[in-house]
C-alpha cells in the first residue's frame, strides 16, 4: 500500500521522537512528508489515524545490509533450517526437483552450527547429479559446491587470505574458504539479469517496510548501482546510502560519483574486508583460537597487502566514507591504526567488530562502530568454544563502548541474518544467545540505546539528514509498533510504516 504524502495526524499515541527538544509526544502531524508538529489538532488534516495507544517511534536504519543479494535470497534456497546431514540433503533434492534443467541451484545459510559441527562437503549436493550447485555458509564466506563444479576448476594452490578444503588424501572436499571462494568460485556463478535483479529488489523493498524499516546502508557493486539501482530510484520507498564493493587496487574512486544523490538513493563511501568470520574460524586475532591453536585467521585483500592505510587515505581524499569489515580483534586493531593515520574520526566506519580488545576500546571514542546485534546471538552459540573463556569479555562489548564513548550504529548484515530489526534490539538488550543462554550479559544495553542505535545513530552515521528522529522539521518516516520495545517484548512488530509522509505498510 502506498498513499501519497498528505496532511496526516497521527493521535493516541506513544511517540518515542528522539529528538531532545520532544522526547515524548501523544500524537505527531505530517505535512509534505515532513513532520509539521506533536499538536493532536485535526483541523485541515485530510488523514486521522488512530493508534489506540500503541507506540510511534522513527522509521528503523539499517546500517548494514546488501539489499539487492537479500531481495534474492527470498528467491533461493534457504538451508538455515538444516540441522542433520538428512534434511539438508532433502532440501537440496526438492530444489533440484523443482529447478529447470540447466539453471544452476543456490542455496545460502547453513552453518556447521546448526548441523553438528559438520561441514558439508560436495557429497551432501550428489542428488543435484550434473546439474551446477553452490551452496553458501550463512556469512557467505565459505561455499560448498558439487562435482559438476569442481570440474570447471583446474586443481591448484589457493589464492592468498583464501583455502581449497581437502580430505586426508589431498582431493578437494567441495569447500572453498573467503579469497578461494571469491575468486575460484563466484566467478563461475551465472549473474541474475538486471530485470531479476530489479524484481529482488522490490520484494526486499516490501519485506524491509513489512519490519518498519526505512532507510538502509546497503553495499554494493558498481555493475548493480548502475543497472538496478538508479533506474528503480522512482520506485524506492526505502532511503538507500550506498556503499561500493568495488575495491581493486588502485581504487578508481570516480565510481559513483555520476549518480546524483537524491532522497531515496546516495553513494556515500567504499567498503574494503580485512578479515574474514568467527563461524569460519578466519577472522583475524591476536591470538590462536582456543579450538584452532595453530590458526589466527586470515587477513585478506588489501589489509594481506599492506595497502589498507593507502586506501583508508584515497577514499577520504576522494570526499567518501571508507568502510572497513574487521570481526576478529586484530583486524579492529588495524582499522583503528588506519584510521587514526588518516587522522580520521567522523567519516570512518568499521564494520562489525565483532572482538575488540580492552587496550582498543579508548580508541573507539567519537568513532563510528557498524554492528549487528543478531550476530551476537547467533555467533554467541560458539563463541566460547572459538575464543575461550578469557577472551568472552571482548565479545561484542556495547555497553563498553557506549562507555568509552563509542558511537554505534545498529543493522543486520541481511540476508546473512534475519534483518528483523526487533531480533536485533533482543539481542542487543537480552545478552543471550539463539539457544537463550547467557553470553556475556554485562554488556548487554538498554532498549532505548538499542533503539538509539537503529534511529538516530545509524541515520547520522550514514549521512541520512532529517532521519532518525521525528522532531518539527524532520522526515516523516515512521513505524507504529505493537508491542513494547525489547527486553520488554520480544514480539513487538510493525503494523503500519510511513515513509516521507506516505503509507507504505498497514496491517492494522
Amino acid at each position: 500500500m502506498n498513499q501519497e504524502p498528505s496532511t496526516l495526524l497521527i493521535r493516541n499515541a506513544r511517540v518515542i521522537t528522539m529528538d531532545r527538544q520532544t522526547p515524548c509526544a501523544e500524537a505527531v502531524r505530517l505535512r509534505n512528508g515532513l513532520v509539521l508538529d506533536h499538536r493532536d489538532d485535526a483541523t485541515g488534516i485530510d488523514h486521522v489515524i488512530d493508534a489506540e495507544g500503541r507506540l510511534v517511534v522513527p522509521g528503523l536504519v539499517d546500517s548494514h545490509l546488501h539489499l539487492i543479494q537479500g531481495g534474492l535470497s527470498l528467491g533461493q534456497l534457504d538451508l538455515s533450517e538444516a540441522t542433520s546431514r538428512d534434511r539438508f540433503e532433502q532440501l537440496i533434492a526438492q530444489e533440484h526437483a523443482e529447478l529447470p534443467s540447466g539453471q544452476w541451484l543456490r542455496g545460502h545459510g547453513w552453518s556447521e552450527t546448526d548441523l553438528g559441527d559438520l561441514v558439508p562437503d560436495a557429497g551432501w549436493l550428489a542428488a543435484c547429479g550434473d546439474r551446477p550447485a553452490i551452496c553458501y555458509r550463512m556469512d557467505y564466506h565459505v561455499c560448498v559446491v558439487n562435482e559438476a563444479v569442481l570440474e570447471m576448476i583446474p586443481d591448484g594452490d589457493s589464492p592468498e587470505g583464501g583455502a581449497i578444503m581437502r580430505d586426508d588424501s589431498g582431493r578437494r572436499t567441495g569447500v572453498f574458504v573467503e579469497q578461494a571462494a571469491w575468486k575460484l568460485i563466484n566467478p563461475l556463478v551465472p549473474d541474475q539479469t538486471a530485470g531479476q535483479k530489479i524484481e529482488a529488489l522490490m520484494k526486499a523493498q516490501d519485506h524491509l517496510l513489512s519490519l518498519g524499516v526505512t532507510s538502509v546502508g546497503t553495499y554494493e557493486y558498481a555493475r548493480d548501482l548502475h543497472d538496478v539501482l538508479v533506474p528503480s530510484r522512482g520506485d524506492l520507498e526505502i532511503r538507500c546510502m550506498v556503499s561500493l564493493l568495488d575495491r581493486e587496487w588502485p581504487l578508481d574512486t570516480t565510481i559513483g560519483a555520476d549518480v546524483q544523490p537524491c532522497q531515496r538513493l546516495e553513494v556515500i563511501g567504499f567498503k574494503s574486508f580485512i578479515d574474514g568470520t568467527l563461524g569460519a574460524r578466519t577472522a583475524r586475532m591476536l591470538q590462536p583460537y582456543a579450538d584452532a591453536p595453530d590458526s589466527r585467521g586470515l587477513l585478506v585483500e588489501l589489509a594481506a597487502d599492506g595497502l589498507l592505510g593507502d586506501w583508508v587515505a584515497r577514499v577520504l581524499e576522494a570526499g567518501r566514507s571508507p568502510s572497513m569489515h574487521a570481526i576478529g580483534d586484530e583486524a579492529v586493531r588495524l582499522a583503528l591504526d588506519a584510521l587514526d593515520e588518516a587522522g580520521d574520526t567522523r567519516r570512518g566506519r568499521i564494520e562489525h567488530a565483532q572482538t575488540i580488545h580492552e587496550d582498543d576500546l579508548p580508541r573507539c571514542r567519537d568513532r563510528w562502530l557498524s554492528m549487528q546485534p543478531y550476530h551476537r546471538a547467533d555467533d554467541g552459540r560458539f563463541a566460547m568454544t572459538c575464543l575461550g573463556r578469557e577472551r568472552m569479555p571482548r565479545f561484542f562489548p556495547f555497553r563498553s563502548l557506549l562507555d568509552n564513548g563509542a558511537k554505534l550504529a545498529f543493522g543486520s548484515d541481511w540476508p546473512v541474518v534475519n534483518c528483523d530489526p526487533i531480533e536485533g534490539m533482543h539481542a542487543a538488550t537480552s545478552g543471550r544467545d539463539l539457544d537463550g543462554r547467557p553470553v556475556n550479559e554485562k554488556e548487554a544495553i538498554t532498549g532505548m540505546a538499542a533503539l538509539e542505535a537503529y534511529t538516530s545513530s545509524a541515520a547520522d552515521m550514514l549521512g541520512l539528514h532529517g532521519c532518525g528522529r521525528l522532531g518539527c522539521g524532520h522526515n516523516g518516516d515512521l513505524v507504529m509498533l505493537d508491542g513494547e520495545l525489547p527486553p520488554d517484548d520480544r514480539g513487538c512488530s510493525a503494523v503500519l510504516t510511513i515513509s516521507g509522509g506516505a503509507i507504505v505498510y498497514d496491517r492494522r
